[in-house]
């Protein structure tokens, strides 16, 4: 499944990155983390935004930002599957025991670059000296988003 609905994303994400009321969102979240304490903030994408529908079983979009100088605190979803791709910023994700450097999404590549996250799988990423912006796909409905802290096991839902 994950491949089939990868390849009907990308062309998703595509048109997110060029569409302005995204882009709108994504400007109001830069402005508000510096204004911040947290991490990292996000919003869910209505889709009204969107001028298609979400492939089978992807329930929900969001788009994240993460403060630079940054290490999220190592999380997992026990109710979604996160299919994420970072549109700016560099750093790093870890994947479960799984560490890469931070590749932006081109969808025009032939194989655009796409971190999917499990149910379950702990991962965090770690900013360098400007904030990563990601648009991430979940399998659950944006306020049934859950997320739980791997050390702490401090859970809290994203609305």
């Amino acid at each position: 499944m994950s491949e089939e609905v990868l390849f009907k994303l990308t062309p998703l994400v595509e048109k997110m990155i060029g569409n302005q009321s995204i882009l709108d969102i994504i400007d109001s979240l830069k402005a508000r983390i510096v204004e911040c304490d947290e991490p990292f903030i996000g919003a869910s994408v209505p889709k009204h935004r969107l001028e298609e529908r979400f492939p089978s079983g992807i329930k929900s979009a969001w788009v994240f930002v993460i403060r630079p100088y940054t290490r999220i605190p190592l999380h997992h979803h026990p109710n979604s599957v996160q299919h994420t791709a970072v549109i700016e910023g560099a750093g790093k994700v870890k994947i479960d025991d799984r560490l890469f450097e931070v590749r932006r999404f081109n969808p025009k590549a032939p194989l655009p670059i796409w971190y999917v996250i499990g149910k379950n799988s702990s991962h965090q990423f770690v900013t360098e000296d400007s904030p990563v912006v990601v648009i991430s796909f979940h399998t659950c409905r944006a306020k049934e988003l859950i997320e739980v802290e791997t050390e702490s096991g401090r859970s809290r839902f994203y609305e």
